[in-house]
């Protein structure tokens, strides 16, 4: 659950303030990166959430590190993208 966390993080922080002025086009940009991070194959969510689900189905979940990998740097580069729009743009 994680990986569907940091994966939540890195679509808000790409929609922000900093990044999207208008509120409008926030929500917007947020409700279509929410619904693409669970639909796209290479998401992490998605990857993290279809293992829970087989695992459920045949047996015991394992842990799923690579989703939770690929979240982490997917988080850490939209944070690092995030701060360097806003100190550009003050």
């Amino acid at each position: 659950m994680a990986a569907c966390t940091l994966t939540g993080a890195a679509v808000g922080a790409l929609c922000s303030r900093p990044l999207l002025r208008r509120r409008g086009h926030a929500v917007l940009a947020g409700s279509l990166g929410s619904v693409l991070a669970l639909v796209l194959a290479a998401s992490p969510a998605r990857a993290a959430v279809s293992a829970l689900v087989t695992a459920g189905r045949s047996g015991p979940a394992p842990l799923p590190l690579t989703p939770l990998a690929a979240a982490l740097v997917l988080a850490a580069a939209a944070g690092t993208t995030a701060c360097l729009t806003a100190a550009r743009r003050r």
